[in-house]
């Protein structure tokens, strides 16, 4: 019997129950999009309908709402799904949407995870809970993942985000949760492990994602089916051209556009944070927009050194 959803989330489900995508697979290139900001801090769905105008036109495989780099942890639960509905209909039929339903508890990941799957997400993205880490165990994670499985209608995606989590996931529990049916994939950033996850899930139906796309080709040679990558806001085209070069084995001219993203890469995602990916959306014609507060902006010695790597990279 189909869970009634809580009134907290009621008031963004549909009049219907969506039904998650037959044809899903991370197979390609995803965008973790960037939310744009209002000088008020509202989300500004008007640059995010400009910059979908562009993404569109790219061959990405989907998009991923409320992540990291789309400062998810500063979005309301309504927020989220709102934004989920409005990038529903911003996109292509054939596009995967995927939302982050990351919370704290069981409960509430699993309600969250829920109304997103109503409202028109193909798949979530959950990492770990992480504010009581020193008294989770492995048996916790399992549990608390297989329950979010078991209560959503749309496939799972685990987020093994050790830099924010502090908590990692080990291959073994993993594996482990590979076996649900409705657990269809690990986003990781770890290289040893995407390998032997790869190596130990291969007669799953289970597919392991890259977290960055400053080693998205090595991912892809050790068997990974593609990335979720920041970069992709800005830069999609070369790391598309990429994927797909390397799908059809022409690997000698995908490492040369690997070479031309890996420090542009790590300036952004590592260096800069969302501020730096703003600041490359702008300079590059997508609009970028203001952070949410508390996140600060970056200052001109960061966005001179965004300015210099673009254009030495044959970017800008």
């Amino acid at each position: 019997m189909r869970l009634v959803p809580s009134v907290f989330f009621r008031p963004f489900f549909r009049r219907f129950s969506h039904k998650a995508n037959s044809n899903f697979d991370l197979r390609g290139v995803f965008v973790p999009i960037p939310t744009p900001y209002q000088a008020n801090g509202n989300v500004d769905y008007d640059a995010l309908a400009a910059n979908f105008e562009r993404w569109e036109k790219i061959p990405f495989k989907g998009y991923c709402v409320g992540g990291s780099n789309g400062e998810g942890p500063y979005l309301k639960a309504e927020e989220k799904l709102e934004m989920v509905s409005k990038v529903r209909s911003m996109i292509g039929k054939d596009r995967l949407l995927i939302a982050g339903t990351t919370c704290e508890s069981t409960k509430l990941t699993c309600e969250l995870s829920k109304a997103a799957a109503d409202v028109g997400a193909d798949g979530v993205l959950v990492m770990t809970p992480f504010y009581f880490k020193t008294r989770m165990t492995e048996d916790s994670m399992h549990d608390h993942f297989i329950s979010v499985a078991d209560a959503c209608p749309a496939p799972v995606i685990v987020y093994n985000m050790v830099p924010v989590t502090g908590i990692d996931l080990s291959v073994q529990i993993l594996k482990k949760m590979a076996l649900h049916p409705n657990i269809k994939g690990v986003k990781d950033r770890d290289m040893g492990k995407l390998a032997s996850l790869v190596i130990e899930t291969k007669n799953l139906d289970f597919e392991v994602v890259a977290g960055s796309a400053s080693y998205l080709l090595a991912a892809m040679l050790v068997g990974c089916s593609g990335g979720i990558n920041g970069l992709a806001a800005v830069l999609g085209d070369p790391l598309c051209k990429m994927h797909e070069l390397a799908v059809s084995g022409q690997w000698e001219k995908a490492l040369t556009l690997q070479k031309q993203l890996v420090n542009i890469d790590l300036l952004l995602m590592q260096e800069c944070g969302p501020a730096g990916l703003k600041v490359a959306m702008d300079l590059l014609g997508y609009r970028g927009g203001l952070c949410r507060l508390p996140l600060p902006q970056i200052g001109a010695e960061k966005i001179n050194k965004i300015k210099s790597e673009l254009k030495k990279a044959g970017f800008l």
